[in-house]
């Protein structure tokens, strides 16, 4: 399928990605946990349900400068152990 597109957005926030799909602007790369309830509902469609990924575990996301942040680090260090 080919669809014609105008103009482009990055998004970075997934809550406002999931929002603006929800709205029909245009589609999002989310996590699962975060529109699970959604899906369910038949409120979003997953487009490439392929390329899914299945990983156990706990992830953090963070700016690689904030890494140096005392707390964040005493965070890091505390999961990993």
């Amino acid at each position: 399928m080919s669809v014609k597109t105008s103009g482009t957005a990055v998004i970075i926030d997934v809550t406002l990605a999931r929002d603006l799909a929800l709205a029909g602007i245009g589609i999002a790369c989310l996590f699962e946990p975060l529109v699970r309830k959604i899906l369910c509902a038949s409120r979003l469609l997953r487009i490439l349900p392929q390329s899914g990924l299945q990983e156990e575990g706990l992830f953090l996301y963070f700016p690689k400068r904030a890494s140096l942040a005392p707390k964040l680090r005493a965070f890091i260090d505390a999961a990993r152990a």
